[in-house]
């Protein structure tokens, strides 16, 4: 998880994906607590925490597939591409987050993801984000294909995952829709 994340923050007990694990539809593998410094002049959690609290959930899901330190360390990443944020409801300082993670496709290089945010003690959905990745050399500073342990893993899970209905605001269009 990056440095930055919140004290309150905490990482499901799901060891690292292994081959043949039983893969939970959704993951349901991060929350954290509101902090101060997400919260703005309206008295509520500001829209940049909302990506913050997301990149924390996405950090979850590359630790459970084994994008790990030493990962990254031999030079791979992935770097999000594209980021669609849905805000449904208001979340306020000190409310407790749970995000659920889906994969809904992968590739040999893109990984295409949606993360719900809920209120931990009511449930209630408060955002949802869909996120496309690519997988990168970072020495050579360009794409390239996932290696083959992350791969599998993101496989089993977008196996696991396919059976789930497509979440409503996959693919939205922002637009003004005029009558």
């Amino acid at each position: 998880m990056s440095a930055n994340a919140p004290q309150s923050s905490s990482v499901s007990p799901l060891a690292p994906w292994q081959p043949g694990d039983i893969v939970p539809a959704p993951l349901d593998i991060y929350s954290c607590r509101v902090e101060q410094e997400w919260v703005d002049y309206n008295g509520h959690m500001t829209e940049a925490a909302y990506l913050s609290a997301f990149g924390w959930g996405s950090d979850a899901l590359f630790t459970y597939i084994g994008d790990n330190d030493a990962y990254r360390a031999a030079g791979n990443s992935f770097y999000t591409v594209e980021t669609h944020i849905v805000y449904e409801d208001e979340a306020f300082l000190n409310d407790p987050l749970r995000i659920t993670t889906r994969v809904l496709d992968v590739d040999a290089k893109r990984l295409h993801i949606h993360h719900t945010m809920h209120n931990g003690d009511t449930g209630k959905r408060l955002a949802t984000t869909e996120q496309m990745l690519v997988h990168v050399d970072m020495n050579a500073g360009k794409s390239s294909p996932i290696l083959p342990h992350v791969a599998a893993a993101l496989s089993a899970i977008h196996i696991s995952h396919s059976s789930l209905p497509t979440p409503e605001d996959v693919g939205r269009v922002m637009k003004i829709k005029k009558h």
